[in-house]
């Protein structure tokens, strides 16, 4: 899955239309604590890179990034992203996308029921989030959601994230 997600982001780099600096701002918890009672961090200050291969609206194409921002714990969290989007003119300079991602996060796995972000340990998290991003001319507003999971020991309190992107070339 690593070398897969790798490959993928390598090739479509080297196709990318768009390049934009991303600022990562605050996040929302469907919760304010987790379930040991620690209080989430929801401003979730990083920064990271993002490129498309974008050239129509209504045609599928493919985006990639990568960041590092604080976590809900705030702990530090790197993360690796790629997901086909479709986006559509809105109206004048407005256009709108949206995708699913499918991400790959080094961060504190604080997933398991019962770890705190003290005890837990780095590794590598996995997962997938729609997306919906907003544009006017250079500016980009996202957004993506993360639902609740419990699944045995699996225990994900959902989370919106919000982020912005300035395009530079």
């Amino acid at each position: 899955m690593k070398i897969v997600l790798l490959l993928f982001m390598i090739i479509n780099f080297s196709f990318a239309t768009e390049h934009r600096v991303i600022v990562s701002g605050f996040t929302k918890h469907e919760h304010s604590h987790s379930s040991d009672g620690e209080e989430f961090n929801e401003e979730n200050w990083g920064a990271g890179y993002e490129f498309t291969d974008f050239k129509e609206y209504g045609k599928l194409y493919f985006a990639g990034n990568f960041t590092v921002l604080k976590d809900s714990y705030s702990d530090a969290q790197f993360t690796l992203s790629a997901s086909p989007n479709l986006r559509y003119k809105i109206y004048g300079d407005f256009d709108a996308s949206f995708g699913i991602a499918a991400f790959l996060m080094w961060k504190k796995d604080t997933y398991k029921s019962g770890v705190s972000s003290d005890e837990a340990e780095y590794g590598l998290v996995p997962g997938l989030a729609p997306l919906a991003s907003l544009y006017y001319q250079r500016f980009s507003v996202n957004l993506a959601y993360v639902p609740t999971i419990k699944m045995g020991s699996i225990d994900v309190v959902g989370f919106g994230i919000v982020y912005f992107g300035w395009k530079f070339n």
